[in-house]
C-alpha cells in the first residue's frame, strides 16, 4: 500500500503516501535499437519513463509517489488492498498476513503471518520483523516521514510508547498490535512496509537516513532492486523465491529518468515506451488513436494546489522550529483568500484539463462521496474582490513602482515549480500575469525534482505550486496536523485547533463513515481559511502499450498490483 503524499510534483494503500506535490510518476521505455527488441517482440520487461529520479528506496524515508509505489514492490506489508468506487471506501486482503481477528473490544489485533515467506538473503520473515520496523517508524532519532501512523497504539502508563508492548511478537508467526482505542484506520495504520530486522536491528538509528543500506534493500515482495544509475536508471528484478504475493511474471521492470516530456511520447509512438503516465489531455487524445495505445484514467486521487507558505521560513529555520510566526505576505487568511480570488481556475480547468479534471474546494476527493462536501462550490475568479481585501490588509502601491507593500516589504515572490513539468509551466504563467494584474510581483523558478522536494520538507519556500496523492483511508494528519514535527507533510504549515479536533475524532470512532459530518466541517474550515489555493483534482491519465497486459492500474496507483504484468506481442504481429 503506498502511502499519502505523495507529494506529487506528485500513498495509500501500503505506503502512505507519502508527499506529493505533482503528479508525477512518468514513464519511459529505453530500448535497444533493432529488431524484435526494439519493437517490444521477445522481450519480457517494461520499461518506464520517470520524470525525476526516486528519493529513498526505504520506505522509512521515500517521500514522492514513485518511491512509495517501488518501496512497495519490494517490502510488501501485513495486508493488501482495494478500492471500493461505489462507496469509496478502501477494503482489505491478505499479505504478509494470511489472517487477523479483533480482540478486547476491537483494540487489538492479532495477525497471523505466512511461515513460508523470505527476505530475498534466505532469511525467514518473521513477527521481529514487524515489530522492528514500527519500532523504526515511531522512532525520533529515525525521523520517519511517517512518524504519525504510530500515533494510535497502546502508550504506557506514563504516557510514552514502548514499541515492544504496543506490538507484541506473540512467535514467529503471530503479531499483536495493542491500540489505545479502536478506530478506522487501525487496518492502514499496521499496513506500512516491512522492514528486515536482521538488517536494520544492527543500525544505529540517527544518521539511518543517509546509510548505504537504503540503495541496496533486502526485500521479501515481488521484485528486487537489481541496479539503479543516479538520475538515469532504475531496474527491478523479478524475485523468483517470493511468496507475498508471488514472484513477478515479468523479468524486469525498467525505470528511466526522461524529463523532458515530448521525448516520452516520441518513444512511446515509437514502440519504446510501454508505459507514460501524466499525460496531458491534448497528448492523450492524440495517443488514443493508435492501435497500439491505450488511455487509462486513475479516478481522483490527485490534486494541485498554489501553495502559500503559512509561517515565516526565516525564522522557523533560525530556531529549528521552536518559533512560528505568520508568513510576512501569506500568514493572513484575508490575503491568501484574495489570491484564490484572483486566481482563474475555471480557465485552467477548461484549458489544460477540459473534461478530465475538476476545480477543488478542498483535499478531500470527490472519491470519497460519503465525506465530500457537495455544498461548497468553488471561490469566483473575482479580481476586483481580491484587490479590495488586499487593501484592506494593508497592501498599497505607496512608492508608485507597480509593486504593493506593506510595512517597507513588497509584495514580491518567487513562485517555484519543479524543472521540466509543463502544466505547472504553464500554470505558473497564468498566474503570474494575474497577480501581476494585481501589482504582485511574481518570478517562476524551476527547480531540479530532488531539490525541490528537500527544500520543501525544510520548508525554505515562500509559494511553489504542487499537490498531494492522498491516501484511500481518511487519515490526514501528515497533511493537516498542526504539530509540524508529527505532520511533516503540512507544507503550507496550517495550524487551526478544530482540525486538530477533527483529524483526532476521526481515531476515535470505529467506523470511518460515522465522521462524515465532521470531515464536511473539516472543508469548510479550510475552504475559510485557504491555507492554499485549491486549483483542481485530475483523474490522472497513464498510457499504455496494448502489450502489457494484468494491469490494475487505477486509484491505488500505476504499479498496483505490477507482479500481475506480463507482455504479449500487439495482435497485428502474432
Amino acid at each position: 500500500m503506498n502511502r499519502p503524499f505523495q507529494l506529487r510534483s506528485t500513498s495509500f494503500p501500503g505506503s502512505r503516501p507519502l508527499l506529493i506535490v505533482v503528479l508525477l510518476l512518468s514513464c519511459y521505455l529505453g530500448c535497444s535499437k533493432g529488431g524484435k527488441e526494439h519493437t517490444g517482440e521477445g522481450r519480457n520487461y517494461v520499461v518506464i519513463a520517470i520524470q525525476g529520479d526516486v528519493d529513498s528506496f526505504n520506505p522509512l524515508f521515500a517521500e514522492d509517489v514513485t518511491a512509495g509505489e517501488i518501496n512497495d514492490l519490494i517490502f510488501p506489508g501485513l495486508l493488501d488492498s482495494k478500492f471500493d468506487t461505489t462507496r469509496g471506501v478502501l477494503e482489505y486482503q491478505p499479505l504478509l498476513a494470511k489472517s487477523w481477528e479483533y480482540q478486547n473490544n476491537n483494540r487489538d489485533i492479532i495477525f497471523h503471518l505466512r511461515t513460508d515467506a523470505k527476505w530475498s538473503d534466505g532469511i525467514p520473515v518473521t513477527a521481529r520483523d514487524v515489530q522492528l520496523s514500527f519500532e523504526l517508524y515511531g522512532d525520533t532519532d529515525v525521523a520517519s516521514v511517517r512518524q504519525s501512523s504510530v500515533e494510535g497504539l497502546r502508550r504506557t502508563k506514563k504516557g510514552g510508547l514502548d514499541i515492544h508492548e504496543a506490538v507484541e511478537v506473540v512467535n514467529d508467526s503471530t503479531v499483536a498490535f495493542h491500540f489505545e482505542r479502536p478506530y478506522p484506520g487501525q487496518l492502514f495504520d499496521a499496513g506500512l512496509p516491512i522492514l528486515p530486522v536482521h538488517v536494520f536491528g544492527k543500525l544505529p538509528r540517527q544518521g539511518l537516513r543517509e546509510n548505504a543500506v537504503n540503495q541496496n534493500p533486502i526485500g521479501s515482495g515481488p521484485f528486487l532492486l537489481k541496479s539503479w544509475r543516479p538520475l538515469q536508471e532504475i531496474i527491478l528484478e523479478s524475485s523468483p523465491a517470493s511468496v507475498l504475493p508471488k514472484p513477478g511474471r515479468l523479468s524486469k521492470i525498467i525505470f528511466r529518468v526522461i524529463p523532458e516530456p515530448r521525448t516520452r511520447l516520441a518513444q512511446l509512438r515509437a514502440g519504446e515506451v510501454d508505459l507514460v503516465a501524466n499525460v496531458r489531455v491534448e497528448d492523450a487524445i492524440e495517443l488514443e488513436k493508435s492501435p497500439q495505445l491505450q488511455i487509462i484514467p486513475t479516478g481522483e486521487r490527485v490534486y494541485d494546489a498554489l501553495n502559500w507558505n503559512n509561517l515565516d521560513p526565516e525564522e522557523y529555520a533560525k530556531t529549528r522550529g521552536r518559533v512560528i510566526r505568520p508568513h510576512p505576505l501569506f500568514g493572513e487568511a484575508r490575503v491568501r483568500r484574495a489570491l484564490t480570488l484572483a486566481t482563474d481556475r475555471v480557465e485552467i480547468v477548461q484549458s489544460y484539463l477540459r473534461t478530465f479534471g475538476r476545480q477543488a474546494i478542498g483535499p478531500i476527493s470527490p472519491l470519497f462521496r460519503w465525506a465530500y462536501n457537495d455544498t461548497l462550490k468553488p471561490l469566483r475568479y473575482d479580481p476586483a474582490a481580491a484587490a479590495s481585501l488586499l487593501t484592506e490588509a494593508g497592501w498599497r502601491d505607496t512608492d508608485g513602482d507597480g509593486v504593493l507593500d506593506k510595512g517597507g516589504r513588497k509584495f514580491s515572490l518567487a513562485l517555484k515549480i519543479t524543472a521540466g513539468d509543463q502544466l505547472r509551466s504553464n500554470i505558473a504563467t497564468i498566474v503570474q500575469n494575474e497577480l501581476r494584474a494585481l501589482k504582485i510581483d511574481v518570478q517562476i523558478e524551476q527547480v531540479e525534482r530532488s531539490v525541490f522536494w528537500k527544500d520543501l520538507m525544510q520548508k525554505k519556500y515562500d509559494a511553489w505550486i504542487a499537490g498531494f496523492s492522498v491516501p484511500l483511508q481518511m487519515q490526514l494528519d501528515e497533511i493537516w496536523g498542526s504539530d509540524l514535527r508529527q505532520s511533516p507533510f503540512n507544507l503550507v504549515s496550517f495550524r487551526n485547533r478544530r482540525v486538530d479536533e477533527i483529524l483526532k475524532e476521526a481515531k476515535r470512532i470505529q467506523k470511518e463513515t460515522d465522521h462524515a459530518a465532521a470531515w464536511k466541517e473539516f472543508q469548510v474550515i479550510l475552504y475559510n481559511e485557504q491555507p492554499c489555493t485549491f486549483l483542481y483534482w485530475l483523474n490522472g491519465l497513464v498510457a499504455v502499450n496494448r502489450r502489457v497486459h494484468g494491469t490494475d492500474i487505477g486509484v491505488l496507483g500505476t504499479l498496483h498490483h505490477a507482479w500481475e504484468w506480463h507482455v504479449e506481442p500487439p495482435l497485428a504481429s502474432r
